[in-house]
């Protein structure tokens, strides 16, 4: 149907634009005949039937109010090839009349598009109120699955890291109200909740005096200060690595497990055995669940400490042995035979026997190389190991300290029981 006011010697073919400028004007005229937004197509000529009998017009069409404007070709010009498979011939007479058929609609996603600037600017204008109506209408209208793309958005919206937002005095006050059990939880959250939950020393102080385990201050700062200088001659960390915690936690966690083990175990487990018959012990070590000890009978005996049961006992020395020492499978002896002896305690074979005392070997230690700083003869300060390779230190009732090489698993077996000047002992390294 034309407006009278329009002029009907208008072109046949419309524009989309001009389509949609006449969808604007025309969207107040809308009779009982029409469908609101689409212009009235019952004047398209249609293709005429096989008996000359007249057409049965179409039933009118409603449609939602909601739908997007859609354009057509005017009513004056003639269909479209897609028009005329829409909306079909009309049946030969004495058929009955096909149901209509809805209309072509244009493509909802461009037009949708084309409109979302104007709809986000009205949206903008409206009161915050009338937002949230507007967006609850659509969210409860919406599919599951937009829901779930909507709340993967807001969820890392909404959230906020408290604990790197605020300042640190803050963060360490609201940490002090935690028992260190939530600590210990809130540290395995993420690396940022970590590094500040280890690094803040003022709280892990604060544990060890509320749970009575601080000492005065005196040997916790001389631990810190060591595990600093520890630290320091290790080197920086491993990129991406997390810096080490302060040394308060991990004597916190040190302490704290060691009372517990104490006070809760009501009922420890005692081993008792007998070692050595009648004899004398005179030196005992635990090396890597193993209880080592030493007798005046000449013999170095192995327990478990689990069952007490005796698993090596190492013979060799020919006089009481007082002094022990070890480094994971490797055991050091020094007895009143005035002897050194090293053993293989997988074997319980005697591998080395180092001689040069005069007198009864009385104690003895391993030193292992550690990173130390040394000035050059240019001034310069350097970085190295000392020693190059483990040692054995001996001391012994004949007023001498002697230093000896830690032979290696490769090394061949090396026996000297003597001590006169004519026999050299490569194992020896100073006196």
């Amino acid at each position: 149907m034309l407006r009278r006011d329009q002029d009907v010697d208008a072109p046949k073919i419309v524009g989309l634009a001009d389509a949609v400028e006449r969808y604007g004007r025309k969207r107040a005229f809308v009779n009982e005949h029409s469908m609101e937004g689409v212009e009235n197509t019952a004047d398209f000529t249609l293709t005429p039937p096989r008996k000359k009998s007249k057409a049965t017009p179409l039933p009118p069409i409603s449609m939602p109010p909601a739908a997007p404007p859609s354009p057509l070709p005017s009513p004056g010009g003639s269909p479209s090839p897609q028009t005329l498979n829409i909306w079909p011939s009309a049946p030969p007479s004495g058929a009955s009349s096909p149901q209509p058929q809805v209309p072509f609609q244009p493509d909802l996603s461009l037009t949708t598009l084309l409109a979302l600037p104007s709809m986000l600017s009205h949206f903008s204008a409206l009161p915050p109120q009338l937002q949230t109506h507007v967006l609850l209408t659509f969210l409860r209208n919406s599919p599951l699955s937009v829901i779930r793309a909507i709340h993967s958005v807001l969820t890392p919206t909404m959230s906020r890291d408290f604990l790197t937002l605020l300042p640190a005095e803050l963060t360490s006050h609201i940490l002090s109200f935690l028992p260190f059990t939530t600590l210990a939880r809130a540290s395995r959250v993420c690396k940022a909740w970590r590094n500040i939950i280890d690094s803040d020393h003022v709280l892990w102080r604060d544990l060890l005096k509320n749970t009575k385990i601080w000492f005065g201050g005196d040997s916790e700062r001389a631990f810190a200060r060591e595990l600093f200088t520890r630290r320091r001659r290790a080197g920086l960390p491993a990129p991406n690595s997390l810096p080490g915690p302060h040394p308060y936690k991990i004597l916190f966690k040190s302490r704290h497990l060691t009372r517990t083990k104490w006070i809760n175990n009501l009922n420890p487990k005692h081993v008792s055995f007998p070692a050595h018959g009648r004899a004398v012990v005179t030196c005992l070590i635990f090396s890597h669940e193993r209880i080592i000890s030493a007798s005046d009978d000449h013999s170095i005996h192995v327990y478990s400490p689990h069952t007490g049961q005796l698993t090596m006992s190492l013979d060799g020395h020919e006089g009481g042995v007082w002094a022990l020492s070890a480094t994971k499978d490797v055991l050091v002896s020094g007895s009143t035979d005035r002897t050194v002896r090293i053993w293989d305690l997988n074997t319980g074979r005697c591998t080395h026997v180092f001689g040069g005392h005069t007198s009864t070997v009385r104690c003895l230690a391993i030193v292992k190389p550690e990173w130390v700083e040394t000035t050059g003869e240019d001034g310069v300060v350097r970085r190295e190991k000392w020693p190059k390779r483990p040692m054995i230190v001996t001391g012994s009732r004949d007023h001498t300290l002697r230093v000896w090489l830690l032979p290696r698993p490769d090394e061949g077996e090396y026996r000297c029981f003597g001590n006169g000047e004519d026999e050299v002992d490569p194992a020896e390294v100073w006196m």
